[in-house]
């Protein structure tokens, strides 16, 4: 992974913690829902995990938005 990657899986999990802080959930409610690993979101959130997309769409499904607007960068 070169360097524009990380800066910018570093941008979608800004936006990512962002909608998730906007709809006021904790991590925590975010992972209990979908049974993920809290240790997980914060790396997604942090830039250091490539979320896969069916993951993406788990997470806008728990935030109720769209992916699009994690992309929205």
């Amino acid at each position: 992974m070169d360097k524009a990657d990380k800066k910018y899986l570093k941008k979608v999990g800004k936006r990512i913690a962002s909608i998730r802080k906007e709809r006021d959930l904790t991590q925590e409610e975010v992972c209990t829902e979908l049974e993920m690993d809290k240790p997980y979101l914060s790396s997604i959130e942090n830039g250091r995990q490539n979320p896969t997309l069916l993951t993406l769409l788990k997470l806008a499904e728990a935030m109720d938005v769209e992916v699009k607007n994690f992309l929205d960068i």
